[in-house]
């Protein structure tokens, strides 16, 4: 695993900031994949009834920027040759 932040991804940052540290949510997951892959599940439930719509708005806007970034840079592209 790699030792540097910045070589981590988002989510294993993440959940080191959520997880206490005497807590090794690795083995866990290891020792008991249906138990943490329900216990994420039902976690993603709550956390989407509560606050689905700002989410899925979220992500959309996330997109549709990325989506206009990508064109914007392949007319650029075309443009100059």
């Amino acid at each position: 695993m790699p030792d540097s932040d910045s070589e981590r991804s988002f989510e294993q940052q993440l959940i080191d900031e959520l997880v206490p540290d005497e807590m090794d949510w690795e083995d866990l997951v290891r020792s008991y994949p249906v138990g943490s892959l329900l216990v994420a599940a039902l976690g993603g439930y709550f956390i989407g009834r509560r606050s689905g719509r700002a989410i899925v708005a979220a992500f959309s806007e996330s997109a549709v920027d990325r989506v206009t970034e990508l064109v914007n840079e392949l007319l650029d592209r075309d443009l100059e040759t």
